[in-house]
């Protein structure tokens, strides 16, 4: 079976992690037998321009996946409607003739996100015949942050296509406003023994507890709600927390540390790789996201990968996720609460078992898991 995928956002050189998940379902889907192939319009703003980025199509294998990308810049601003839409679907409509003439007519479709992935492989799904799969991830649907256009190309979209895949319960229930056709709901996948590496496992591991999280610092993350409790609960304690990821809100937190007295506990990492994503997830004691909003929560379940237990604020997707035998469920925007979890694992950490929440996690996310069920949708089209 010829799977082509088409996802909203993707890897690039700049952000290797970002949409990770994508690749790595692509991977586990070709692993499977299928004949996958991605295509991807690599699109940058104006405000981003750099003269050494070279522009153009690309195809290359990448981690074993035929990749097709378009790098451009988008010359429209963002508050523009439908531009970004459009020069996505034509650029995107440029690569699949080009992906034709190489690898052949796909039978199916796979996008991911409604916005513009979805629309765009909706328009070519339709010309050209193929069954199309959406598999909606955007959190913009759960925080009520979608324009009035583009909820109506979502609707449309979802029109359009034969299957519907939700990651997560809260993003299912937001969907379910646009459609009345059955969804689907399919967690992301984690790359399990990635996170079995034994090279980095325990690397840099301290003898102080630690505390690991990791997302773009922006305010929806809970960056500074996160600081501000482990500051209340473990100011001057043998414990320490690590945070990963950049964005426009770092500053800010380091300087939060610093006000509160942590600075010396609190360590920023900055933007971080794959293989650090690993050791640093290896070599935590416990995962905390404080997130007001997600979707699911990639994260969660690779710290469960590696046998953490985790503490998550009820943002959504993270319900699915977290249970009393692996972690700890806390409402959002509660300074107080956060911190209680934090001391109670930190505390009780052996009422926790490595082994249960490592088993756990690959019966219900493991790429073989997950990719069973996603080929059980293919089949029923093709």
């Amino acid at each position: 079976m010829k799977v082509l995928i088409i996802p909203s956002w993707y890897p690039i050189k700049e952000n290797p992690i970002l949409g990770i998940f994508f690749k790595e379902q692509a991977k586990a889907i070709q692993k499977s037998g299928c004949d996958v192939t991605v295509i991807f319009p690599e699109i940058k703003t104006m405000r981003y321009y750099n003269a050494n980025w070279k522009k153009g199509i690309k195809s290359e294998n990448e981690d074993g996946i035929k990749t097709y990308r378009y790098r451009g810049y988008n010359p429209f601003p963002a508050r523009i409607p439908y531009a970004t839409g459009y020069i996505y679907y034509l650029r995107l409509k440029t690569l699949y003739s080009q992906m034709v003439k190489t690898e052949g007519k796909p039978d199916l479709i796979h996008a991911h996100s409604c916005l513009w992935g979805g629309w765009a492989a909706a328009k070519i799904a339709s010309e050209e015949k193929i069954p199309l799969v959406v598999t909606e991830h955007s959190s913009k649907l759960v925080r009520g942050q979608l324009k009035p256009y583009e909820e109506k190309e979502i609707i449309k979209t979802l029109k359009q296509t034969d299957r519907i895949i939700s990651v997560g319960p809260s993003l299912k229930k937001a969907l379910a406003h646009y459609t009345d056709k059955e969804i689907i709901e399919i967690p992301n996948i984690v790359d399990f023994k990635s996170f079995q590496n034994a090279e980095l496992m325990e690397t840099g591991k301290t003898n102080k507890f630690r505390f690991f999280s990791l997302a773009l610092l922006t305010p929806n993350k809970g960056m500074d709600l996160l600081i501000r409790s482990f500051a209340s609960g473990f100011k001057d304690q043998e414990a320490e927390l690590f945070i990963g990821g950049d964005g426009a809100q770092k500053e800010e937190l380091m300087n939060l540390a610093k006000t509160l007295g942590v600075d010396k506990q609190v360590i920023f990492l900055g933007a971080i790789n794959r293989e650090e994503v690993i050791q640093q997830m290896n070599a935590c004691d416990t995962f905390v996201l404080a997130s007001k909003f997600e979707t699911f929560g990639v994260v969660l379940i690779e710290a469960l990968a590696c046998g953490k237990p985790v503490i998550s604020t009820d943002s959504g997707g993270p319900r699915s996720i977290v249970n009393e035998k692996n972690g700890i469920i806390v409402p959002v925007d509660n300074e107080e609460k956060l911190r209680q979890a934090m001391e109670r694992v930190c505390h009780n950490y052996s009422d926790y078992d490595s082994k249960e929440i490592r088993d756990d996690c690959s019966a219900r996310f493991s790429e073989e898991v997950i990719t069973e069920q996603i080929l059980r949708i293919y089949q029923t089209l093709v």
